[in-house]
This record gives C-alpha cells, sequence and structure tokens, in this order.
C-alpha cells in the first residue's frame, strides 16, 4: 500500500499501473487482490500464471488424478470481477473519483466512456458509503469540546414542483474542535428523541457539547455531556464565554453544501453523497482512504 500511498498525480500513478503484471503484485500485497487462489474442485491452492491477453494473468490449477482442472480472473473475489476495464484503467478511475476529477475529464484521460466511468463512479461511492456507515464511531470525548447542529438539506418535490409542508430533509452534523473529526446524518423529523438519540450514538461521553438555543437541545447533559449554548437571535458568540459558539459547524455546512450541490440532492443519492464527502474529506490521501475502503470491503473467500 505504501507505493500506492505515495501516489501525487494521475501521471505517477499511470507510471506505476503501466505494466500490469507488476500491478497485479501490488495490488496483492495491498489486499485489493487476492494473493491466493484455492481450486474449487480439489480446494490446493492454485498458480498464478502470465496470459498474453492484456499482459494480465489468471489462477490455474492443472488437471491431476483427483482434478479435472479449473481456472479464474485473478480479479476474482475482488471488487474489479465485473469490470471489463484493465485494472490499471480502473485504478487510474479510482485516483480521479478520489480527486473529485469530472467524469468527461476522467473519461479523456484513462481512456474509457462516459457511461462506464459513471457507473465505477457510482460502484465507488457505494463502497465508500459501505464502509463509511461501517466503521464511524464517536467523536469527541473527555476533554474535548463537538459542535452539534443541523441544517436543511434539500425539500422533497411533489406535484409538479410544489413542496409539501414540513417536508424538509435536515443534516444534523458535529465537528471535534481540537480533532477536527465530523458525523453526518440524514433526518426528516428533528424531535428531541431524534436528536438526542442521535448525539448519544455519535458524540462520545463526557464532551463538551456546544449547540445553539434550540430547545430540542435541552437536557443533553442528562447523557452524560457537558452542555453550552449560544443564543443565534442574540449573539453567534456568547458575550460572557467566547469559547461557547457554533461557528465551526456552520462553517462546515459551507463545505458540505457546497459538495452536494456539485453532485445533486436526489433523496436516493443524498445518503451516499454524504458519506463520500466524509470519505475524502477524512484523510488529506483521499486516495489512500479509497483505497482501504476497498481493502476493507473485499471478499476472498
Amino acid at each position: 500500500m505504501e507505493v500506492l500511498a505515495g501516489v501525487k498525480s494521475l501521471t505517477e500513478l499511470k507510471k506505476i499501473t503501466e505494466n500490469e503484471l507488476s500491478l497485479v503484485g501490488l495490488l496483492q500485497k495491498a489486499e485489493i487482490l487476492p494473493p491466493t487462489q484455492l481450486c474449487r474442485k480439489c480446494n490446493r491452492r492454485m498458480k498464478l500464471k502470465a496470459t498474453r491477453k492484456a499482459n494480465s494473468c489468471k489462477w490455474i490449477c492443472k488437471p491431476t488424478s483427483s482434478c479435472t482442472g479449473w481456472e479464474c480472473t485473478v480479479r476474482t473475489g475482488s471488487i474489479f470481477k465485473n469490470s471489463r476495464l484493465s485494472l490499471s484503467q480502473l485504478m487510474e478511475l479510482t485516483y480521479e473519483w478520489s480527486q473529485d476529477v469530472k467524469r468527461s475529464s476522467a473519461s479523456a484521460e484513462c481512456g474509457a466512456n462516459k457511461s462506464t466511468v459513471l457507473k465505477w463512479y457510482a460502484f465507488l461511492r457505494e463502497v465508500t458509503a459501505e464502509y463509511i456507515e461501517i466503521n464511524q464511531g464517536q467523536i469527541g470525548g473527555d476533554g474535548l469540546t463537538v459542535e452539534v447542529d443541523e441544517s436543511v438539506v434539500t425539500k422533497r418535490k411533489y406535484n409538479r414542483g410544489r413542496h409539501a409542508k414540513h417536508n424538509h430533509v435536515w443534516l444534523v452534523g458535529g465537528i471535534c474542535r481540537e480533532t477536527r473529526e465530523i458525523f453526518l446524518e440524514l433526518v426528516q423529523e428533528r424531535n428531541p428523541e431524534i436528536m438526542h438519540s442521535i448525539i448519544k450514538q455519535r458524540v462520545a461521553p463526557g464532551s463538551t457539547i456546544v449547540t445553539d438555543g434550540w430547545w430540542t437541545y435541552n437536557e443533553i447533559e442528562h447523557h452524560g455531556y457537558i452542555h453550552e449554548n449560544v443564543n443565534h437571535s442574540e449573539n453567534f458568540v456568547n458575550p460572557t464565554d467566547r469559547a461557547v459558539h457554533t461557528q465551526n459547524i456552520e462553517n462546515l455546512w459551507r463545505w458540505v453544501k457546497l459538495f452536494l450541490s456539485s453532485k445533486g440532492t436526489n433523496r436516493g443519492s443524498l445518503i451516499k453523497y454524504m458519506r463520500e464527502y466524509q470519505m475524502k474529506r477524512r484523510n488529506q490521501n483521499s486516495f489512500l482512504s479509497v483505497l482501504r475502503a476497498i481493502q476493507a470491503v473485499q471478499d476472498f473467500t
């Protein structure tokens, strides 16, 4: 993974991926391709052999007295198994997606048609959304401060564009001032039960939670938090304590909404775009973050 983690540009990645046989070995070491494969007929370990087709390779179990022989692609068990693109193209497109490169540019750079790029981008979004859903934990903790707020993302439409009353889609989020970790959740109701449940799930006990003065946040301290608030109808920073403000979460909303506006606000895809934002924000090396997500969802059995 170290070689791929050090990639700084598509040009640099192309040099690494130009030899597909070397790329296979690299992806095996990174646990993105299976390092071994067992024959489904005799359960023996198969051998990896080079093929003439596209300078690639496949797993082979030669016929013996106890086995009639079997072979499979080197991609078996990986997320690449159903794609017709070369491994080098798939890795290059993965890099382009991690850098938020538009589909048209990625298509031209990687030699894949736009519809294929669209499908691979959507698949990567599915993978990273699954990874975030499974692996996201709590932020904050003893001695740490978490700003919590909610904001309208979009409205669900019906009947020629009219909006149903109380049919907003809300984004509830938090950011830890010290670690810069965040959480994001979509809701359609903002009652105390839902808001408190999200906070208990995503914010570690012992945290100092800073919110605006909305009554729904009342009694958060009963769940093991220190609660501070600022009344936004009067001030954006508490005049008696300058540390009590929600400026970090307000700034986060600007970045999240800018990202979502470039993707679209279709209700069915919104959660995936939101998880995509979390993935790409989590680490300065977003390519490495995506590779780790791919590594985590592999099924080599």
